[in-house]
């Protein structure tokens, strides 16, 4: 039987072998350096203050209609709490915000994705609104996440599917046991990033949920080390936090709003000598407790450029503070989507899929 080498030869003059040596040498490239070319767009959102180019946000659907309902997990309870909803939607007035929101992305120049639907039946995924916490930027490209709790779980699939419908690249995904969500994970510049645990989940002291939080930790860390080994990484430990989000309360590069007592000193240490971080202490009136009795606030919402928030209406003292410290702020009707009506921000309700690099 004849073989390709020797077909190859009698029809080009060329063993198959010499042509691939000749023709065809294997081409040492980079990844981020052609994702233009094959992928279409400069697919990075490692930074909070870049100027905002494309977001990802989830349209309230018939998952709310759910609520009321035994939930489809144990112990199928029926009540609000088993559901994380402090009042029985109302989808109209959600869809509404949320086109709210979407008009105001819109208006600033920043292009909307919209996450395809929960796919259940019948739909239960209430909190898919908070598309922040599902997938994370790594340097370039996206990671997808592992939701920590039943409500949750399996948001990952329609994210998924979401980044591949847009061509976002998929570079890395949590497995295993790990866990981690979005909303701990902070790039604090392009070469720095801190990783904790959510501080609902404070109580985790059964070791084998603090080595899942440590191994989703892990994971996400070693794929940003990957692609760029000289970005700095500091992973709280994985049974507590003591975090302070300052990628949360950012209004510009290596600047917050939020009174650092309130945070890991050591981590308040390295902010400062690493990046000469300012921290702008608000007054007590604008700020609220959380559940862990830290002081928080105000909301200074998502970073459209530095010196440029979008955040909900609803908190006019707030804004003025905010706008009295050089801060430009778009205001946006959106209070059933976020605190205290809701159980997140407006920063967790965007997933941030492309920002300009940082200046």
């Amino acid at each position: 039987m004849e073989t390709r080498e020797s077909f190859f030869k009698k029809s080009t003059g060329e063993g198959l072998g010499d042509v691939y040596r000749k023709y065809h040498p294997q081409v040492l490239s980079d990844f981020e350096e052609e994702m233009e070319r094959w992928w279409g767009r400069r697919w990075k959102a490692n930074t909070n203050v870049g100027k905002l180019r494309m977001v990802l946000l989830h349209r309230p659907g018939d998952e709310f209609l759910s609520v009321g309902k035994p939930t489809p997990w144990p112990p199928h309870n029926s009540s609000l709490n088993a559901w994380r909803m402090p009042f029985q939607p109302d989808l109209d007035l959600m869809i509404e915000h949320h086109e709210n929101l979407v008009r105001a992305f819109e208006n600033e120049g920043v292009e909307v994705v919209i996450r395809d639907p929960d796919p259940n039946d019948p739909p239960y995924q209430v909190k898919s609104i908070y598309c922040d916490d599902v997938c994370h930027p790594a340097v370039y490209g996206h990671v997808i996440l592992r939701m920590y709790d039943n409500l949750r779980r399996g948001e990952e699939v329609p994210t998924f599917k979401t980044l591949a419908r847009i061509g976002c690249p998929v570079v890395g995904m949590i497995t295993g046991k790990g866990m981690i969500e979005g909303g701990p994970v902070g790039w604090l510049d392009e070469k720095h990033l801190a990783i904790s645990v959510h501080y609902p989940r404070i109580n985790t002291c059964q070791p084998e949920i603090m080595r899942a939080n440590e191994s989703g930790h892990l994971q996400f860390a070693r794929i940003i080390k990957e692609q760029d080994p000289e970005v700095d990484i500091r992973i709280c430990p994985g049974y507590g936090t003591r975090f302070g989000a300052s990628h949360y309360a950012m209004v510009a590069r290596h600047t917050s709003v939020q009174d650092p007592k309130y945070m890991d000193p050591f981590l308040v240490d390295w902010m400062r000598a690493e990046m000469h971080w300012e921290f702008i202490v608000p007054p007590e009136e604008l700020t609220w407790k959380d559940p862990r009795g830290w002081r928080i606030g105000p909301d200074t919402g998502v970073i459209l450029e530095p010196w440029k928030i979008l955040r909900p209406a609803g908190d006019p003292k707030g804004t003025k503070w905010l706008e009295s410290i050089g801060a430009k702020v778009v205001e946006v009707e959106c209070e059933s989507l976020v605190g205290p009506m809701n159980t997140g921000s407006i920063h967790c309700l965007t997933g941030s899929l492309i920002r300009d690099p940082e200046t």
